[in-house]
């Protein structure tokens, strides 16, 4: 309990569970999946036994949005996997897409200095 603890005061970013389509590409490959969890710095989804990612390449997201024409494109690489989920840190997002991963985050968190803190961190990295 107290290793679950110390992660979440290391997290620099909040997780929000985000339940979404989402297609991984890389390469000529592309993997359709679910988003878990979405934040700043990168995503978690459903592991499937068809995504048979390089790990040491980079690939790309893209993550629809529901009722919407919109979607979050980011740059990723992979950065862990456990039985049920693979996780990717986000490597690059474009300005438009960083708009709407802002504004879902502000949503979900209800706490501006909380989004003003991530964002800062976000910076730094």
């Amino acid at each position: 309990m107290a290793d679950i603890v110390q992660q979440e005061e290391r997290r620099q970013f909040s997780r929000i569970l985000f339940n979404a389509d989402c297609v991984l590409h890389q390469g000529e490959e592309e993997w359709t999946s679910e988003l878990l969890d979405i934040s700043l710095n990168g995503i978690l989804i459903k592991h499937k036994d068809q995504i048979n990612v390089n790990r040491l390449k980079p690939c790309e997201a893209v993550i629809n949005l529901a009722n919407s024409e919109s979607s979050i494109v980011m740059a990723l690489i992979f950065s862990h996997a456990d039985e049920t989920s693979l996780g990717f840190r986000c490597e690059h997002i474009d300005l438009d897409s960083m708009s709407h991963l802002k504004r879902l985050v502000e949503l979900n968190l209800g706490n501006d200095e909380l989004l003003k803190r991530e964002l800062g961190a976000l910076n730094k990295n």
